[in-house]
This record gives C-alpha cells, sequence and structure tokens, in this order.
C-alpha cells in the first residue's frame, strides 16, 4: 500500500496552529512529553489530557496527541514553529522554565499569523 502525501498550504498550516492554541487553552499545557501520562492513568482521554506544543498539532489534526506518522501538515507545522523560536527543537522551547500554558498558546497563534502575513506579502 502506498501513501500518497500532499504539500499543505500556508493557510492549511496557520489553520492548524490556531487550532493548536486552542487545544492548549481547553487542555492545557505539559512539559517533557506529548501529554499527561498521570491525567490520562487517572481516566482522562490523550486527546483531553495536558499536552505540550508538539501534542498540541497532533490533536488538533488528527485528534490524538500521538503521531501518526502520515500528515504533511503536522510536519509543515512543526517546521513552522521551529523557524520562529531561537532554539533547535521545539521540545527545548516547550519545556524551558517560564514557559507555561498563555506561552504556548501565543507561539502558536503568533507563528500562524506570521505565515498568513509572509503570505500575503
Amino acid at each position: 500500500m502506498t501513501t500518497t502525501l500532499t504539500e499543505p498550504t500556508t493557510a492549511e498550516i496557520a489553520d492548524l496552529l490556531d487550532e493548536a492554541a486552542d487545544v492548549i487553552d481547553r487542555n492545557g499545557h505539559c512539559k517533557r512529553d506529548l501529554y499527561d501520562h498521570k491525567q490520562a492513568a487517572g481516566g482522562t482521554k490523550p486527546a483531553n489530557c495536558r499536552v505540550d506544543l508538539i501534542g498540541a498539532i497532533n490533536i488538533a489534526a488528527h485528534g490524538t496527541p500521538l503521531y501518526t506518522g502520515k500528515s504533511l501538515l503536522t510536519w509543515r507545522a512543526e517546521d513552522a514553529l521551529l523557524a520562529h523560536i531561537p532554539e533547535a527543537a521545539i521540545v527545548t522551547w516547550n519545556d524551558a522554565r517560564g514557559r507555561g500554558k498563555r506561552e504556548a498558546a501565543k507561539l502558536l497563534r503568533d507563528t500562524a499569523a506570521s505565515l498568513r502575513s509572509a503570505a500575503a506579502a
């Protein structure tokens, strides 16, 4: 079986980042993993648990914080975040002291706005 991956548009990437920000606003933010495993062990579905930036992108894209490995859209959203931060990895930014829910949602929305602005120029 062959999987064809379609290159997403800038608008699709920006929309996904905005949706991921909504996931962070709704679920909350966590560090050191895609989602809060303690919360899940207590009975919360992983899609409703606190998430890191990548977990939020994955939930927005396909309903689970886990990678499915089948989406160029999620990869391009991660690329856009990486281009917007000074760190070499999203997890480094996500897990840094002093960064929480508000900062994570803002980064996602700011990156989406930056993509839209660049596309309109």
